[in-house]
């Protein structure tokens, strides 16, 4: 029941993910990438402006400040990791 449960979160916060990305890149397609697509350059094609919008539009709709909690940046490879990071660290509902 509980892996249930995660696999139905990380389901909405990738989503979320997407339509997030398509809102701060303008680019509806984006909004079909796989989970193991690069969040930058060849992927989903995000800069320094655009991944800086990421991270203020995740911190306000899923309550998780990724900059502060990962400061390597390492979940910001894919969509996936992006994804994972934020369903382990978001607070309870």
């Amino acid at each position: 029941m509980a892996a249930a449960a995660g696999a139905a979160a990380g389901a909405e916060v990738l989503a979320g993910l997407r339509e997030i990305l398509a809102r701060v890149t303008g680019r509806d397609q984006v909004a079909a990438l796989a989970p193991d697509t690069p969040l930058f350059r060849d992927g989903a094609g995000l800069d320094s402006l655009t991944g800086t919008l990421l991270l203020v539009e995740v911190r306000r709709r899923f309550g998780v400040d990724v900059a502060a909690e990962d400061l390597n940046l390492d979940s910001l490879a894919s969509l996936a990791t992006l994804a994972a990071f934020i369903t382990q660290h978001r607070p309870p509902s």
